[in-house]
């Protein structure tokens, strides 16, 4: 493989990294063929028949929420986190829709402070500090849970950032939907983007609700009783109150530029302030440190690597390509030279009572052990060398 052929030249994925590798022309798996899979990433097919019919479902609910909209006090539970796409849809629902959602935060312990000021931001300027509520007595448990996984993930090919985001994920629409059940509100709306893999789908079926909501079994060594109370018991698991948990931006038309320029010119969040890379938990972002010292990347290229191959256009692609080439190279950089989120990598090396060096000290033990060790080594060095194009 040449130098230049490193990364994919169709979207931008490197070569060699989880799972994912590059042809002689310098294509990687995903776009030779769009069913390809790994642990970490695969691309739903949704046709175009399940689609038109999920739009037409969720037009409907829209329509039956604003047919009761007068007897409930809320129309839907919805999750509301300070990045760009939950509050693009709070704007939504109260400008567009005319609905009266019920905004639910939760605070895992390691928000950052960008996206606690976005919440302020949007709350003080759309007047909703009424229909806003923050759940914060659940940072234990998941304090407990992030230090479980960072000292006890073992997997040769499955990122870190992956498991937890997908754990996390679970117990956040689990409160989300116990809030639901509680107050008899019959809809919790979760705004995922189109790149957000683990629940690339319109609705979570009763069944994995449940699913969800029933913590796996690797966790008993580190809940106890009062831990449990954040996952579902066995009468909501069979209440008649369990809502549907519906993902909008998997069946309306998704526009991200639209949603950031909307937000950013109604002064809901401040200008620049909707980027992911600065929204996205402090635990994330040390699962970046992990995966990248680990696997020889960070897996947020999966994400950015799909939305140029979503691009309609040769130009867009080469355009979109370029942009998240650049956030990739500047993020992992900040990495390797130790300026990215310096507090907040504090905050949470403090919180977990452990060290960076413990950290990495575990993850150099795994890696010497990997067959893939040379290439990993190489990825890094290739991001550490500016030579990642």
């Amino acid at each position: 493989m040449t130098e230049m052929k490193n990364i994919c030249q169709n979207c931008v994925m490197p070569n060699n990294f989880l799972g994912v590798s590059l042809n002689e022309k310098g294509i990687c798996n995903f776009c030779q063929d769009r069913s390809f899979k790994t642990k970490n990433w695969w691309k739903v097919q949704i046709s175009d028949t399940s689609r038109h019919k999920s739009l037409q479902d969720w037009n409907n609910v829209v329509k039956t929420m604003q047919k009761h909209h007068v007897t409930r006090e809320y129309d839907c539970v919805l999750g509301y986190s300070g990045g760009k796409d939950s509050t693009a849809l709070v704007d939504t629902f109260v400008n567009e829709y005319n609905l009266n959602p019920l905004l639910i935060t939760i605070d895992t312990g390691f928000m950052t402070e960008v996206a606690k000021q976005n919440i302020k931001d949007t709350l003080t300027k759309m007047k909703l500090y009424e229909n806003h509520s923050i759940i914060e007595e659940a940072i234990p448990v998941f304090t407990k849970l992030y230090r479980f996984f960072f000292f006890h993930h073992n997997s040769p090919d499955l990122a870190l950032t992956a498991k937890i985001c997908w754990v996390c994920t679970d117990l956040i629409h689990t409160i989300l939907v116990k809030e639901a059940i509680k107050r008899h509100i019959p809809y919790v709306i979760v705004g995922f983007s189109p790149d957000q893999i683990k629940r690339y789908f319109y609705e979570t079926t009763l069944e994995n609700i449940i699913e969800d909501g029933t913590p796996d079994a690797e966790f008993k060594e580190v809940l106890d009783e009062m831990d449990l109370q954040w996952y579902l018991t066995e009468s909501e698991k069979t209440s008649n109150h369990i809502p549907r948990v519906l993902y909008p931006y998997h069946v309306i038309e998704y526009d991200e530029n639209e949603i950031i320029k909307r937000i950013e010119s109604k002064r809901l969040i401040e200008k620049g302030k909707g980027d992911p890379v600065i929204t996205n938990c402090h635990v994330v972002k040390v699962a970046l440190i992990y995966d990248l010292y680990r696997y020889g990347g960070i897996p947020y290229i999966l994400q950015y690597a799909e939305l140029v191959r979503q691009q309609k256009t040769e130009e867009e692609r080469k355009k979109s390509r370029r942009k998240w080439l650049r956030v990739y190279n500047q993020v992992s950089r900040g990495i390797l030279n130790g300026t990215f989120n310096v507090e907040g990598i504090k905050l949470f090396f403090n919180k977990i009572d452990t060290t960076k060096q413990a950290l990495l000290d575990s993850i150099i033990a795994q890696r010497n052990k990997d067959p893939n060790k040379e290439q990993i080594l190489r990825n890094i060095e290739l991001l550490q060398t500016k030579r990642l194009k």
